[in-house]
């Protein structure tokens, strides 16, 4: 393995975002913009890049759109932070996996992981470091970890991707890497392993000496 690329809430610290208000506040706006699409039964990254995708046949060429959701977002963002917990011995974690090149892929928004980065002592810790606002869409799209392949020269079959979601493990799988998931986040466990991850963590401290023996 040459690569390890990485969520951050959920996996590198807690799940606190509000999911059902970003996805209500995020709707009304889009209701009262006109936009002729529904967005029933879909997530605030669905919903996002679809914006992506189609905010200049809307009628948004200019970005003004996807700013305002973003606006939204980076609310939800710094309301999660001011509860996130970091994971259990993650500067340790993060030190024995020196030998890898290691990328932080978070749908978060810059603006909230700078300044976690920062808060919690780790603006160094990763080589790159792609946010919402930094990827052409959100994950399940593998343009993140893309990306970072990219930037560390890795092949498929030498990267993973660990991260605590449905949305983590599918974008591995939409990037044709490995996947690992941490248990405790964003879903249930059965229902992740309900997908047959390639590696499965109770602890994200875990993840050093699963390599080695996996590997």
């Amino acid at each position: 393995m040459k690569l390890i690329t990485l969520d951050w809430e959920g996996t590198l610290v807690d799940f606190q975002w509000d999911l059902s208000g970003a996805v209500a506040e995020t709707t009304a706006l889009l209701q009262s913009k006109n936009i002729p699409a529904s967005f029933a039964n879909m997530d605030y990254a669905a919903i996002y890049n679809l914006v992506q995708e189609k905010g200049a046949q809307w009628g948004f060429g200019d970005g003004s759109l996807l700013s305002l959701i973003d606006d939204i977002y980076d609310h939800y963002d710094l309301d999660a932070a001011s509860r996130w917990i970091i994971s259990e011995g993650l500067e340790q974690t993060l030190a024995a996996l020196k030998d890898y090149k290691l990328a932080l892929i978070s749908n978060i928004g810059r603006k909230g992981i700078d300044r976690m980065l920062h808060e919690f002592g780790l603006p160094h810790s990763f080589g790159l470091i792609l946010t919402r606002n930094d990827v052409e869409q959100l994950k399940p799209a593998p343009w993140g970890i893309l990306k970072a392949m990219a930037w560390a020269g890795a092949k498929k079959e030498e990267t993973i991707h660990i991260g605590d979601s449905l949305s983590d493990l599918f974008a591995a799988r939409n990037a044709g890497v490995k996947s690992g998931v941490v248990l405790g986040g964003q879903n249930k466990a059965e229902t992740l392993l309900q997908e047959k991850p390639d590696l499965v963590l109770e602890k994200l401290s875990h993840l050093p000496s699963a390599l080695q023996v996996w590997e």
